[in-house]
């Protein structure tokens, strides 16, 4: 068993060639243009906009969406579950984006938030508004956690 000390190279010379010239790494390119570099942003800063958006606007807006649906009783409950499910999954977005990366977690997040706005929209009932929110908040969590990680 040899003995090294800190003196000697991690990395033997590679035979054949000089060790004065020993070849470099390859250079990582990562140039981005300005162009693409704005439209990125803009991409991130829109998302993060909605998601706090969609969070902050229902609070003005459950006594008319109660009064549509005629369950006024139940109009706390849709800025509750979009809140109650951002708090959830904001956490679980980070150990996601170690799995799948940040490109597959943010994915992820604005397929559920994408779904969950849609489901919204469409929704026939109070219940059915509340259940739409509650997966909107899935990817919301995912969207505040993931865009920053972005950048």
């Amino acid at each position: 068993m040899s003995s090294s000390s800190e003196r000697d190279p991690l990395l033997l010379p590679q035979p054949g060639v000089p060790s004065d010239e020993q070849p470099s790494p390859p250079a990582i390119s990562n140039v981005v243009s300005r162009a693409k570099l704005v439209w990125i942003l803009v991409a991130l800063w829109t998302t993060v906009f909605l998601g706090a958006m969609d969070g902050t606007i229902v609070a003005t807006l459950q006594q008319p969406i109660g009064d549509y649906f005629e369950q006024s009783h139940k109009a706390s409950y849709v800025g509750t579950s979009y809140l109650l499910s951002i708090c959830c999954f904001t956490p679980l977005y980070g150990r996601l984006s170690d799995i799948l990366g940040r490109k597959g977690a943010m994915l992820l997040a604005l397929a559920f938030f994408t779904t969950g706005t849609f489901f919204c929209a469409i929704a026939p009932s109070m219940e059915a508004l509340i259940a739409a929110r509650a997966i909107a908040g899935m990817g919301g969590g995912g969207v505040m956690t993931a865009s920053p990680s972005r950048i």
